[in-house]
């Protein structure tokens, strides 16, 4: 029975030994391999900087083409939009002519 105490301790000695190693050879690897992430990086955000124009672009001709049809769909709504609007603008101009004695 103690023998397989003793096996026990000797595995999980052998496990901690070689975790410790993988964890410095991981660390290693991450600073040999950080420069050419940070050099990724910066040509990542490069492609993006010169790729912004189209996105904008094609931004502005979705919301032209989406945009007739989410008018066309939105019509309906269009009453209760306007009474709603209606009331925020007679709320907002009584509160303004309102007299505050002192």
């Amino acid at each position: 029975m103690l023998e397989l105490v003793v096996l026990g301790v000797l595995g999980m000695a052998v496990l901690l030994v070689f975790g410790v190693l993988a964890a410095v050879a991981a660390f290693v690897w991450w600073i040999v391999v950080l420069p050419f992430k940070l050099l990724g990086l910066v040509f990542r955000g490069a492609a993006v900087l010169l790729a912004l124009p189209f996105l904008l672009i094609a931004g502005f001709i979705g919301l032209l083409v989406f945009g007739a049809g989410v008018l066309a769909f939105m019509m309906p709504a269009l009453p209760l939009v306007l009474l709603i609007l209606g009331v925020v603008w007679l709320v907002r101009r009584r509160s303004r002519s309102t007299a505050h004695a002192m």
